[in-house]
Order: C-alpha cells, then sequence, then structure tokens
C-alpha cells in the first residue's frame, strides 16, 4: 500500500485531511490536491504524512491497550 493510499484510507475512515494536514505542517490544499492527482507533493512532505499517519497509529494502539 502506498503513503497515498494509506492517507486515503485513514480519510475515507473518518480523518479528516484538515487534520492530518495540520499534524503534518501543510496546507489541507495540498494533500486533496494529492489525492485528487491534480498536484504533486515533495518526497519530504510525503514522508511527513507517512510518520504522521504512524504516530496517529501508535497513539490509537497505545489507547487501545491502557
Amino acid at each position: 500500500m502506498t503513503i497515498k493510499e494509506k492517507l486515503s484510507f485513514f480519510q475515507n475512515h473518518g480523518l479528516s485531511i484538515t487534520y492530518i494536514a495540520n499534524r503534518v505542517g501543510v496546507d489541507a490544499s495540498t494533500l486533496s490536491k494529492w489525492l485528487k492527482e491534480q498536484k504533486g507533493i515533495t518526497h519530504k512532505n510525503e514522508e511527513k504524512v507517512f510518520l504522521t499517519l504512524k504516530e496517529i497509529v501508535d497513539e490509537l494502539s497505545s489507547i487501545i491497550q491502557e
């Protein structure tokens, strides 16, 4: 699964692009346009998206384990 597919999965399961973009530190339109294939994204920002999604999963996992 690509990072873009993972981002789309999170969006389809209730996490807003705005929330994820704020966590990544980019404008929501950047991620939205990337998902719609209207614009590319830098490798650095793609890596930030990946790390942010991983952080979200880790946070949810720690809540479940409590």
